[in-house]
């Protein structure tokens, strides 16, 4: 299905790439980290969901034509098109594939949800340990995780809008999670050193990931 690449550095938006007149229909990231967001009047920003490789960046876009949450680039990113006009006749020759593609955009409403209860019901140190839980989960997926490790490319800063948290506070809730034994940081790499227990304490259950589902749309993305 891929017909081009597209590079775009970090902490860029990448909107540009979805409104060209190259006539690109979907776009997804081959390797990088990128978030989609909204800012407030006062230039306050809300990081919604970050997005990861093998996610599909402007579906929604494609499928209503009207403009999606905006997307950055958070590490440097290679992101894949496919043009409308190919898109269009796949899905007419394969018409299951709709709901394949359809699922990442459920997936991540699904993640958003659950981010909203973190905001209103979990501790700050729950949302830490969440949002770690997921990331691990989700790269581990498409085998980003190498001796319960995966490389992080996030800031404090970035870290406290996605959590709703300021950047102190995220500082300081990641010097509890390192002193009670569960993360290791170095370099830009967290290991979750006992999942299973950081599981438990930020009442972590992966099942809205769709997980299964998940590698099964992003696989046929990349066919």
């Amino acid at each position: 299905m891929p017909e081009k690449t597209r590079s775009i550095g970090p902490r860029v938006d990448v909107d540009t790439a979805f409104n060209d007149n190259e006539g690109a229909g979907i776009h997804w990231i081959e390797s990088g980290f990128a978030c989609r967001y909204k800012f407030l009047t006062d230039g306050r920003r809300q990081i919604l969901c970050f997005l990861l490789p093998g996610d599909v960046l402007n579906l929604r876009h494609f499928i209503s034509g009207r403009p999606q949450r905006p997307v950055a680039s958070i590490s440097a990113l290679q992101l894949k098109a496919v043009s409308s006009k190919k898109l269009l006749a796949i899905l007419e020759r394969y018409p299951s594939l709709a709901r394949v593609l359809w699922l990442s955009t459920l997936t991540e409403e699904s993640i958003g949800q659950e981010w909203l209860v973190s905001m209103g019901l979990r501790t700050a140190i729950e949302r830490m340990a969440h949002l770690l839980c997921e990331l691990r989960v989700r790269l581990d997926a498409v085998g980003l995780v190498s001796d319960g490790g995966f490389d992080l490319p996030l800031t404090q800063g970035e870290l406290a809008e996605a959590l709703g948290l300021s950047a102190v506070h995220v500082n300081r809730t990641l010097q509890q999670l390192r002193r009670e034994g569960h993360v290791a940081v170095q370099n830009g790499r967290v290991t979750i050193l006992d999942f299973e227990s950081m599981k438990q304490q930020a009442l972590f259950s992966p099942a809205y990931l769709n997980l299964k589902q998940t590698v099964q749309a992003q696989a046929v993305v990349h066919t």
